[in-house]
């Protein structure tokens, strides 16, 4: 809500002077601000007061509000019951609940059941009360937001995933048979017609598994992943993926090494593996793959013998603000890479390679099982 519209405010108090007192100082803070301070407090057009639950309830229904202050023990409702039936009921509108002077772990424990925040009786001023519904209005508008993101993130994973890869598989399947039908000098126009279909279901995979991490309303949760595992299987994916032969050389740890990554931490690999084999002007390129690990850190080193990387490249990769403009010119893949590595605690780092190429480290937590130096 913008600070310069209007709130209708429901008070759900069976306290007549409780109601009026509220009342009273939303009323004289209102005047005393006037239309100062614009950023701080939320205008409340019109005050609506039920003196029960069930009251309550009906006027959500008929004329629902734009935030309700809720008293915790009303005459049929108590506790901590009262705002979860307000919240079932209403369950996007934001609730700010009232308690007693003793009653403040209840305020705690409605907020942990939904409610935007809670007021003590006895401790309220003017100034609080509308700073409070302001946030608490600002709040509840977020996760709305939020929620409608998510609905459509959801429904485009669905149609990157079912639609458009289903069709650009097809394209491929197709496109070999066509060899059978060219005439001299036909192949090559079905080499990159294929080409460019196979590029084009590499990208509808990274952009459902960007997509899955984006629509996701708060951080996935890290688990423990096996490093090496998770490393050796995409570099052998990458190998079968690409068209030039690779030298792909191991260094560093070979055995287990646990670190708190997220599923998708191959994706993260592959990207960084796929990026090092086809940004080169060489017929063989040369990878060097390093895994290190101390008691607390995972790093990974991915270096490259090929074109390098510019200045600007190295700046989106490593500065949020910058990769955040769409101008920018970052590619679904990288950007997936530093989505993942925000999620998970992840660092990355990228740098000149000598004499050519670049070297990209990306450093992660180690499983907590796993420190102390037992599998050192």
């Amino acid at each position: 809500m913008e600070s310069s519209s209007g709130a209708d405010l429901l008070i759900v108090e069976d306290s007549h002077d409780d109601a009026q007192f509220v009342q009273r100082l939303l009323v004289e803070q209102q005047t005393n601000v006037g239309t100062h301070d614009g950023d701080t407090h939320v205008a409340i057009e019109t005050i609506g007061h039920a003196h029960t639950l069930s009251d309550g309830l009906e006027h959500v229904t008929a004329n629902p509000p734009d935030v309700i202050l809720l008293d915790l023990n009303l005459p049929d409702s108590r506790g901590i019951d009262t705002v979860e039936r307000m919240i079932a009921h209403a369950p996007t509108l934001p609730v700010v609940v009232l308690t007693g002077r003793n009653d403040v772990q209840t305020g705690a424990r409605a907020i942990r059941r939904g409610a935007q925040d809670y007021l003590v009786k006895g401790t309220i001023t003017g100034e609080l009360l509308l700073r409070t519904l302001r946030y608490a209005i600002e709040r509840a508008e977020s996760k709305r937001k939020l929620r409608d993101r998510n609905h459509r993130l959801a429904m485009l994973n669905h149609l990157v995933q079912t639609g458009i890869r289903d069709d650009v598989s097809m394209i491929v399947g197709r496109g070999d048979q066509l060899y059978e039908h060219t005439n001299d000098g036909g192949d090559a126009v079905v080499d990159s017609l294929l080409e460019a279909a196979r590029h084009a279901l590499e990208l509808t995979e990274t952009a459902a598994e960007l997509i899955d991490v984006l629509s996701r309303e708060s951080a996935p949760g890290t688990v423990p992943v096996d490093l090496t595992a998770v490393l050796e299987a995409e570099v052998e994916r990458v190998r079968e993926e690409t068209d030039r032969t690779l030298d792909i050389e191991r260094r560093g740890r070979t055995d287990s090494v646990p670190v708190t990554g997220s599923p998708l931490l191959g994706s993260v690999c592959r990207q960084l593996l796929m990026n090092a084999a086809v940004h080169t002007d060489r017929e063989r390129p040369t990878i060097i793959v390093t895994v290190d690990a101390t008691d607390t850190e995972a790093m990974l080193t991915i270096a490259d013998d090929g074109v390098g990387i510019s200045d600007v490249q190295k700046e989106l990769l490593t500065d949020p603000r910058t990769r955040l403009d769409r101008g920018a010119g970052m590619g679904t893949g990288l950007y997936l890479v530093t989505t993942v590595l925000e999620e998970i605690g992840g660092d990355l780092t990228v740098e000149d390679n000598t004499p050519r190429g670049t070297i990209v480290t990306v450093t992660l937590p180690r499983e907590r099982q796993a420190r102390g130096g037992t599998d050192e």
